[in-house]
């Protein structure tokens, strides 16, 4: 006697078929959901590099701007002896651009963080700045802070009047 087996009303092994497509999708969401949280961690940690050598860069800037502040003529080296480089009187040197912050010790470093330093240039008198002969004169400069932290850079500049 012969068996006719019919394909349609056969299930044996159907449960195992069902349980390895599930386990298949749920390895492919566990995959994807780790590779998500590793991609936000980078995310996370590029912002906070950021904002570290912003803020220091910020803080180095005003630093600067603190130095200017404090000089009493715009003749002299700002400081004397901190650098060989005359930031106050000098336009010449682009401080937006990296490689001009090392030639010739042209920055003074931070006391906020060894990886920050900061510079500036003179811009000049401002004219027009007084109508008094014997006023003060209205000098105007761009004050740079550089910060270097963690494989990350960032440059600020601000504009500075100070009256001398």
């Amino acid at each position: 006697m012969k068996t006719i087996i019919k394909p349609i009303n056969n299930e044996n092994g159907s449960a195992i078929v069902l349980a390895l497509i599930i386990l298949a999708v749920l390895t492919i969401i566990g995959i994807s959901a780790s590779t998500t949280s590793t991609i936000e961690l980078k995310i996370v940690r590029n912002e906070r590099i950021y904002q570290q050598n912003f803020y220091t860069a910020e803080a180095s800037v005003y630093e600067g701007a603190q130095r200017i502040e404090q000089e009493a003529n715009p003749e002299v080296q700002l400081i004397v002896g901190t650098t060989g480089y005359d930031w106050l009187n000098d336009n010449t040197i682009d401080f937006s651009i990296t490689a001009n912050w090392d030639v010739n010790d042209n920055s003074d470093p931070s006391l906020i963080d060894p990886g920050a330093s900061f510079a500036a240039n003179a811009k000049g008198v401002r004219s027009g700045s007084s109508l008094d002969m014997g006023s003060t004169r209205l000098y105007e400069y761009s004050v740079f802070g550089l910060s270097q932290w963690n494989g990350g850079q960032s440059i600020i500049e601000i504009g500075y009047l100070r009256r001398f």
